[in-house]
């Protein structure tokens, strides 16, 4: 396969070429890089082979990040941004007189599904975490993000409490949406080593027994 650089895919005579936005050529690195990461893992990858997998060349994946951790960091960033989107999605469709237990219960099941349909998930993911917890400005930006992931689950689910007529406070909300995430990493990993242990149906059942009682008071 012949690899382009940023430069080859925006020159010549346009009825022989074709343009390829910044924004189009950086997501399909991304989607070439998660493949090369869930395949290798993080020291086994690189960026060579990104390139060649995205059909282009090193100088175009280093155009648009700065090395391996950069493009790790988007790349898992993008992914948990997915998840979340996801989860607000089934927020937003209220089951009426079901309550929160019953949307708490279906975003479990989105999430589920998402992770079910995506097994290299997980493992990219604890790798990532891994990185993260050892390297200092890895470890703050990822915290920056996972505050911004809190804030948009504690958000959501003020929304759907009050709108089943009950209230969360904004710190219990927190609280509740760090407990979220935790319990989604633990079941994630012990789905690694036994998947048979974690059911689909498992974290929307667990999150709507947490979630109801919470949301009535």
């Amino acid at each position: 396969m012949k690899t382009m650089n940023v430069d080859e895919m925006t020159e010549g005579p346009p009825s022989r070429r074709k343009r390829e936005k910044r924004a189009d050529v950086k997501a399909k690195i991304l989607e070439s890089a998660y493949a090369v990461f869930t395949e290798k893992g993080y020291d086994g990858a690189s960026l060579e082979r990104v390139a060649e997998a995205a059909g282009f060349s090193k100088g175009a994946v280093y155009s648009n990040f700065a090395n391996k951790d950069e493009l790790f960091f988007e790349l898992v960033s993008a992914r948990i941004d997915e998840r979340i989107e996801a989860l607000r999605a089934v927020l937003a469709k209220r089951p009426g007189s079901k309550g929160v237990a019953a949307v708490a219960r279906a975003a479990g099941k989105e999430l589920g599904a998402i992770g079910e349909a995506d097994p290299g998930w997980q493992m990219l993911f604890i790798e990532f975490w891994l990185r993260c917890a050892r390297g200092d400005e890895l470890r703050v930006r990822m915290a920056e993000k996972r505050r911004v992931m809190r804030s948009k689950i504690a958000e959501s689910f003020e929304a759907e409490a009050a709108a089943a007529g009950g209230k969360l406070g904004k710190a219990e909300a927190m609280d509740l949406a760090t407990t979220i995430l935790a319990l989604s990493n633990g079941l994630g990993i012990e789905g690694v080593i036994d998947p048979e242990a974690v059911r689909p149906a498992l974290f929307g059942t667990l999150l709507a027994k947490i979630i109801g009682p919470l949301s009535k008071s």
